[in-house]
């Protein structure tokens, strides 16, 4: 489910993208990140309505660092990524303030539905901006229109890869929750986590697929897209559902862990070179670092 969801995705992102002339890494970072978020929604969501509000937290923060040190690191090795600083310097502003919002909303140990909505309402300005401004991110990656591919099988791909890879997550998911209380891990773990790198997994997926097929600019697009949809639209939504508990001490340590690895993408995107691969083990290394530390 995984694999195939992935496939289709990329496939129909980024004949999408020329289709309506938006480079793909506007894709990327809209429909694609959309698509690979809805686990994180899905899981967050269930999680706080049975009354699980640190997993649905826990799996947002765990989430944004595995796609860095994970998805990024992972994909990188398979093909060395490249990364053009000049499309995505926005948006990485953009993400750096939205994780000094979220760090402020954390701090008083709940996010209140007044907060939610104003997260909400910040990635519905996001994607907003992110359609009207793609001129700026034109690249020589949108190609030419395939004639034998009708708009609507694009569509239709994206929408079934984002199916499957949205039942391929989750069943991955539920089978590691049971794992994980069978052996007594604390919820905040469980989500930061293993529902971390379960809902990570579509983004895994889509991201090394992605760089099989050499399109950087979705995987890259994928990654930091997802990251901003994560905490905007996911944290946003299920906190107007119901306020979250934000336990004080991810302050000290997780937050501040995904803030790094959203800065380390700053002097990675500045890199002339495509994505060597010792940075690739750098950011994998750092990820195992995290999980250590977690258990």
């Amino acid at each position: 489910m995984l694999f195939y969801g992935a496939d289709w995705i990329v496939k129909g992102g980024s004949q999408l993208a020329r289709y309506f002339g938006l480079s793909t890494i506007v894709i990327g970072l809209t429909v694609v990140a959309f698509g690979t978020s809805l686990p994180e929604l899905v899981v967050s969501l269930a999680a706080s309505l049975e009354g699980s509000t640190t997993i649905a937290v826990g799996n947002v923060i765990g989430s944004n660092i595995a796609n860095v040190g994970l998805v990024l690191g992972l994909s990188s090795l398979v093909f060395p990524l490249t990364m053009k600083f000049t499309q995505v310097k926005i948006d990485l502003g953009i993400y750096m303030i939205v994780c000094l919002l979220f760090t402020y909303f954390c701090m008083d140990g709940e996010i209140i539905r007044m907060e939610g909505l104003i997260l909400f309402a910040c990635i519905i300005a996001y994607t907003w901006f992110a359609i009207i401004h793609s001129t700026n991110k034109k690249d020589t990656e949108i190609g030419q229109i395939n004639p034998n591919v009708p708009l609507s099988k694009s569509i239709l791909l994206v929408m079934f890869g984002i199916l499957l890879l949205s039942f391929g997550a989750n069943i991955f998911i539920t089978g590691a929750i049971d794992i994980a209380r069978y052996f007594g891990v604390s919820e905040i773990v469980i989500g930061m986590t293993i529902v971390a790198l379960g809902t990570s997994l579509p983004e895994l997926a889509t991201s090394i697929i992605a760089a099989f097929r050499k399109e950087s600019a979705i995987s890259i697009g994928n990654i930091i897209g997802s990251n901003l949809f994560n905490l905007l639209s996911v944290i946003g939504l299920v906190s107007i559902i119901s306020p979250l508990e934000t336990p004080v001490e991810i302050i000290h340590f997780e937050i501040p862990y995904m803030i790094v690895y959203g800065l380390i993408l700053i002097p990675i995107g500045l890199m002339p070179q495509p994505i060597h691969r010792g940075t690739a083990i750098f950011l994998l290394l750092g990820y195992g670092v995290f999980i250590f530390q977690m258990f």
